[in-house]
């Protein structure tokens, strides 16, 4: 794993976690029954992302952002808590490690910073430059020289997150001249189509791992397209922009292989899971090496193929380079995932996977590994294995 992906993120007394060490790989699968704690362990890097304002790392731990909105300090204490302080840990590699403390205080209900330690060093004073560089505020060293790398977390054009939420059909979306500068999809995959009128005839390389052998073209678009055959069959995609109204639509044609292709049909004639989907494959396909992309539930509105599709997609981006979290309730997903680590299109020891249980009140995290078969080394009570329990029941 490249040295500034975030190998482990350490949380304490956050929500459900006294105190949890959850491991991250070039991918991360989350899974679990819901309210386990998966959603948690994704709001908290978010949080300290909408917390970096101006490129400075902001004296209160932002709880109410454009990317999440968790209500005040009282909201996210850990009930049981010892003492009134929440902390998160980012470890970069073996070696490095960055800590965010936080205290809380009743009166006035917010979190406000108590310390910063990277690399066991204070760090109140330092900022985050445009190219993701933690550097002293006062420093007079030309940006070119200063080359404390941290994760692409904290990048200004590195990083991508998708919520569950995302927009479905619309007749069109926005464009945003900001939105294309940080080459942003929006939370809910909103400036899909802007990133891809922007960024589409970017090629990829073509030992990318990623690349789809369909039709042989290697512009992200034309990757997207391939894609987007696997998980709804002939679809074809045309973008239109409208400069007046700063808006883009997108039509969808279908086609078989000698047969005529069909006219094109508006976004919201097609059904929800082309406009879920697409952000989801822009998102894996156009993210660079050294990027992190997190996606929530990016099965929604899927066939079993597409899901199963998506989770080979997954494992090859995180192959090319890219850091992927993902959190999923989908074993099709899994099952694409671990086909995909046995047919070595992806590589399992960069590979985790997290179940997310409860003992008592808190969370714990049950996490077994992908072995060169594609099978796990072990398999909870719980982990996707409600398919089994309902065919047991079938045939008693």
């Amino acid at each position: 794993m490249p040295s500034f992906h975030i190998s482990a993120i350490e949380l304490e007394n956050f929500k459900c976690f006294r105190k949890q060490r959850v491991e991250l790989g070039g991918l991360t699968v989350l899974s679990g029954l819901n309210g386990m704690g998966k959603s948690s362990t994704i709001q908290a890097l978010l949080l300290l992302r909408q917390s970096i304002s101006n490129q400075r790392l902001q004296r209160r731990l932002r709880l109410s952002g454009d990317l999440i909105d968790l209500g005040t300090g009282e909201d996210v204490l850990f009930d049981l808590a010892d003492q009134d302080t929440i902390a998160f840990v980012l470890e970069l590699g073996q070696s490095r490690r960055i800590e965010y403390r936080y205290e809380y205080s009743r009166e006035n209900d917010r979190l406000s910073l108590m310390m910063t330690k990277h690399f066991g060093r204070a760090t109140t004073n330092k900022i985050l430059d445009t190219d993701g560089n933690w550097v002293d505020s006062n420093s007079d060293t030309p940006r070119t020289q200063r080359a404390t790398g941290l994760p692409a977390l904290f990048s200004a054009s590195g990083f991508q997150y998708l919520s569950a939420e995302r927009f479905g059909p619309r007749k069109s979306l926005p464009w945003s001249n900001e939105q294309v500068s940080t080459r942003s999809l929006g939370i809910h995959g909103e400036h899909v189509l802007a990133y891809l009128a922007e960024f589409g005839g970017n090629v990829l390389d073509e030992a990318d791992p990623r690349v789809h052998d369909s039709n042989g073209v290697l512009t992200l678009e034309g990757q997207v397209s391939s894609w987007l055959q696997e998980t709804s069959p002939g679809a074809t995609l045309d973008i239109s922009r409208m400069r007046e109204i700063d808006a883009l639509s997108a039509r969808y044609a279908y086609s078989r292989k000698g047969d005529v292709q069909s006219r094109a049909f508006r976004a919201t004639n097609v059904g929800f899971g082309i406009s879920y989907v697409l952000p989801v494959l822009t998102a894996l396909i156009g993210a660079r090496s050294g990027d992190l992309v997190i996606i929530e539930n990016p099965e929604a509105h899927l066939h079993p193929r597409g899901q199963t599709r998506l989770g080979q997609l997954a494992g090859r981006t995180a192959k090319s380079g890219v850091q992927v979290l993902i959190e999923t309730h989908s074993d099709h997903f899994l099952d694409g995932v671990r086909l995909d680590v046995k047919y070595r299109r992806s590589d399992g020891r960069d590979t985790r996977i997290h179940f997310f249980t409860r003992s008592g009140s808190e969370t714990e995290v049950i996490s077994p590994l992908v072995l060169e078969s594609g099978s796990l080394s072990e398999w909870p009570k719980g982990f996707f294995d409600e398919r089994d329990e309902n065919l047991l029941g079938l045939l008693g």
